[in-house]
């Protein structure tokens, strides 16, 4: 079983590594990388949705072609992921057998404020509050510079991304997993009614679990994440069979 792993904002190919480690040795994990960071630094940032699943559906048909996977995405990767299946199915390519998405809810609902055009101290001020780095990238200042370009790159994709339903839910089961401490209403949280609209995207019956932490739940518990993870893929080839 192949992992497909799609990061967050910010993120590139390192960013699921405690993760992967976690995983039963006959799973394959394959975290994408976009342009303009890690391996991809010297190549020009993507700021728009579309585009930055093309790029990841490049990287990833030739892993997809006949073996069974799963697709797994945190906060945009999510979004990104969301987008992938999408693609997948006009080019009838073979599906996943389920996607694992933590960290955002459903896309359905937009995000209506866009940090990406405010000035930069107001612009980390944002991400802060909101919890869009983890704690150890924000304190320090170099880092925040090497950051800057990339994450208003991505959240310019995210802000102006607009929804478009398909004509039916996806024949793929959806696993979400949240954080607790990020569920709830205002700056930063993430309403249930919103998870909840995920049951939408899936003709599958959906089931939300949680972690204590917040955004960034997935970094402190590596070992739990992949747990879920193998016990979605394990599920779903169950009922297969």
């Amino acid at each position: 079983m192949k992992i497909i792993a799609i990061p967050f904002a910010g993120g590139n190919k390192y960013s699921f590594k405690e993760i992967s480690k976690c995983l039963p040795k006959d799973f394959e994990w394959i975290t994408v990388e976009l342009p303009g960071r890690g391996a991809r630094f010297k190549e020009k940032l993507l700021d728009e949705v579309s585009i930055m699943v093309e790029d990841i559906f490049n990287q990833v048909q030739q892993h997809i072609k006949n073996e069974p996977y799963l697709i797994y995405g945190h906060s945009m990767g999510t979004l990104l992921g969301y987008e992938l299946i999408k693609t997948l199915i006009r080019k009838d390519m073979h599906l996943p057998v389920c996607l694992f998405f933590t960290g955002r809810g459903a896309p359905s609902v937009i995000t209506k404020k866009k940090i990406s055009t405010f000035s930069k101290k107001l612009f980390w001020e944002e991400v802060n509050e909101m919890g869009g780095l983890p704690k150890e990238i924000l304190e320090h200042k170099d880092l925040l510079e090497l950051y800057y370009p990339i994450l208003k790159a991505d959240f310019c994709a995210i802000e102006n991304y607009v929804y478009d339903d398909m004509n039916e839910p996806f024949p793929i089961p959806i696993f979400v997993c949240m954080g607790k401490e990020e569920i709830g209403e205002g700056k930063g949280k993430v309403s249930l009614e919103r998870i909840k609209k995920w049951n939408e995207e899936t003709l599958f019956p959906q089931t939300i679990q949680f972690l204590d932490g917040d955004h960034f739940f997935i970094l402190k518990h590596p070992k739990a994440i992949a747990q879920k993870i193998s016990n979605a893929c394990e599920s779903v080839v169950h009922q297969l069979n």
